[in-house]
C-alpha cells in the first residue's frame, strides 16, 4: 500500500472512493472541512438527517463526477472529542468499508480541527487506515482469500509526507510482529525468531544482531531459560539486537521481550480454553523484534539493545518440574511451584544478561505474562509497574498518543511476603491466588539491580484479541510497539 500526501482537494488523483469527515451536530453532521465540489452529493443526506456524524458512523453515496465513483460519508463524533486516537478508531471504521472491495484507490480528506495541528491529524487518519488495512491469510486457500487490496491511498490536505513515510514505516514492523505470533508455532521457533532478527541487520547497517543457541546459554548459565525449554524439541534461544540510532548520546535503553513461542503451561498444564491460542505467549518477543525494524527504517534517535528470551513451555518426561529449584544467571535461586509462570523465568535471565553484558541507563521488559492482568484491565489498558516516576509519566503520555494504554499498577513490599520460598531464595509464583500481576512484577523486581530505572508492562490482555476491536483484526494487534516508539521519542 502507498500512501501520497496531496495538499489541496483540486489536486487529488482520479479515485474510487473518496472519504469525506463530518462532525456530530445536533440536528445533522456538520462538515468537518469545506469540500465545495462534493457538497451537492452529501448535503441531501444532511437535509434529510439521515446522517448525523456520530462517531465511527459511515454512509455511502454515489457520484457522478470525474474524479470519484463513490463517496464515503464518515462521522468522527463531537470536535471537542477530536483526539489522534479518536481519528484513528473513525477512519479505522472508512477503511473497513473499503476492505475487500474493488476499490484500490482511496482518496482521504483530512478533517480540521482547533484542537489538532494538521500533522497530528495526518498522523492519527494515516495510522488508523494503515493498521486496519492488515490481513493475514497465509493459511487460506486462494478460493477463500481476499481478492481485492487497497493499493494507493491519496490524504488531500495533508502537508509533509515524511509523515506518511513513517506510520507506513513503523506499520511494516507491527505488520511483523503481527505476521509472527498469527503463524504456526510449529514454525515460529526460536530459531526463526533469530533469523527474521538476522534479516533485519542484513537490511539496516545500524541494527547488530547475535543469537545465543543452547551451549551459549549453558556458558552463560542462564538456568531459568534453559529449564523452561529443557523439554522442547528444539533448543531456547536468546535473541540480542542492538540499535545505536544516537551514538553521541551515553543513554541506552534495554528492552526486554517475552518470547515463548508456545505455552502449554508445562506440567501444570492449561486446560482446554485456554490454551488453543498460546502460539500468541511471545507476542512481546515479536513486537520487540518488530520495533527494532521500525526503529532503524525511521531512524529513531536512541540506543536500544533488544533481548528476546525465546523457547516453549512443553510438556514431557524431560520437562521442568514443580517443587525443583533452579539456579539463575543472577545467582538467585527460585523454587518453582507452578510451571505455567514460565514467562517471569525467561525475563528473569535476560533482565540478568542484558545488564552484565551492556550499561543500560534505563530498562523495559514486557510480556503477555499473567491472566491475573486481563481479569483486572481487559484489553483496553496494560498493567505498568515501575520504581521510577519519570517513566511512568512518560508512558502514561506514550500511551496516550499511540492509543496503547497503560495503568499504573503497585509494588508495596509487603506483596514480596507472598514469594517467600522455605526452600529457595524466591518462588516463581505467589503463595496464594491473589495479586497474580503485581507478583510476578515483585518476581521480576528482583533481577534489576538497585537504582536502575526500570518498567515492567504486563500486556496479557492486548496483545492477542478474539474479535476485531477499533483498528485490529482478530487474533495479533502487535501491541507494545508503537507505545515504546513514542516513550523513546518522548522520553
Amino acid at each position: 500500500m502507498k500512501f501520497e500526501a496531496i495538499t489541496t482537494l483540486a489536486k487529488r488523483p482520479k479515485g474510487d472512493l473518496v472519504i469525506v469527515p463530518f462532525y456530530q451536530g445536533k440536528e445533522r453532521g456538520e462538515a468537518a472541512v469545506s469540500v465545495p465540489h462534493l457538497k451537492e452529493a452529501y448535503d441531501p443526506i444532511l437535509k434529510a438527517g439521515d446522517f448525523k456524524g456520530k462517531a465511527g458512523s459511515t454512509m455511502l453515496a454515489y457520484l457522478t463526477g470525474k474524479k470519484e465513483k463513490r463517496l464515503l460519508l464518515l462521522g468522527l463524533g463531537e470536535e471537542k472529542e477530536c483526539t489522534i486516537e479518536a481519528l484513528r478508531r473513525a477512519y479505522a471504521a472508512a477503511m473497513k468499508r473499503a476492505k475487500g472491495k474493488a476499490w484500490p484507490h482511496l482518496n482521504v480528506i483530512l478533517p480540521k480541527s482547533s484542537k489538532l495541528s494538521v500533522d497530528e491529524i495526518t498522523r492519527g487518519v494515516a495510522e488508523g487506515i494503515a493498521l486496519t488495512s492488515y490481513v493475514f491469510e497465509e493459511h487460506k486457500s486462494k478460493d477463500n482469500q481476499e481478492l481485492y487490496h487497497v493499493k494507493n491511498v491519496a490524504f488531500v490536505g495533508a502537508k509533509d509526507p515524511k509523515i506518511l513515510e513513517k506510520v507506513l514505516s513503523i506499520n511494516e514492523g507491527v505488520t511483523l510482529a503481527r505476521n509472527l505470533i498469527n503463524r504456526n508455532a510449529l514454525d515460529v521457533t526460536p530459531q526463526a525468531l533469530g533469523m527474521e532478527a538476522m534479516k533485519i541487520a542484513k537490511t539496516h547497517p545500524s541494527v547488530k544482531v547475535k543469537v545465543l543457541g543452547k551451549k551459549e546459554l549453558e556458558k552463560e548459565k542462564m538456568g531459568l531459560l534453559l529449564a523452561v525449554g529443557c523439554g522442547s524439541r528444539v533448543d531456547p534461544a536468546l535473541i540480542v539486537m542492538e540499535y545505536w540510532g544516537d551514538p553521541k548520546s551515553d543513554e541506552l535503553t534495554m528492552i526486554v521481550g517475552k518470547g515463548i513461542t508456545y505455552d502449554t503451561g508445562g506440567l501444570n498444564l492449561k486446560p482446554t480454553g485456554s490454551i488453543e491460542d498460546m502460539r500468541s505467549d511471545m507476542a512481546a518477543g515479536a513486537a520487540t523484534i518488530g520495533l527494532i525494524q521500525a526503529a532503524a527504517a525511521i531512524k529513531l534517535k536512541a540506543n536500544i539493545v533488544a533481548l528476546v528470551a525465546a523457547t516453549e513451555n512443553p510438556i514431557g518426561r524431560a520437562a521442568y518440574k514443580p517443587g525443583d529449584v533452579y539456579r539463575s544467571h543472577a545467582g538467585i535461586t527460585v523454587e518453582i511451584t507452578n510451571t505455567d509462570a514460565e514467562g517471569r523465568l525467561v525475563l528473569a535471565d535476560a533482565l540478568s544478561y542484558g545488564q552484565k553484558h551492556f550499561s543500560p541507563t534505563r530498562i523495559i521488559d514486557f510480556a503477555t505474562l499473567t491472566g491475573a492482568i486481563v481479569i483486572a484491565l481487559g484489553e483496553e489498558r496494560a498493567g505498568l509497574y515501575s520504581n521510577n516516576e519519570k517513566l511512568v509519566k512518560a508512558f502514561e503520555k506514550a500511551g496516550d498518543l499511540s492509543g496503547e494504554k497503560v495503568w499504573r499498577m503497585p509494588l508495596d513490599p509487603e506483596y514480596k511476603e507472598l514469594m517467600k520460598s522455605d526452600i529457595a531464595d524466591i518462588r516463581n509464583a505467589g503463595k496464594k491466588r491473589m495479586a497474580g500481576s503485581i507478583t510476578a512484577a515483585i518476581f521480576l523486581q528482583e533481577f534489576v539491580k538497585k537504582g536502575m530505572p526500570w518498567v515492567h508492562l504486563d500486556i496479557a490482555g492486548m496483545g492477542f484479541i478474539d474479535a476485531p476491536m477499533r483498528y485490529h483484526q482478530t487474533q495479533a494487534t502487535g501491541v507494545g510497539l508503537r507505545l515504546l516508539i513514542d516513550f523513546l521519542e518522548n522520553v
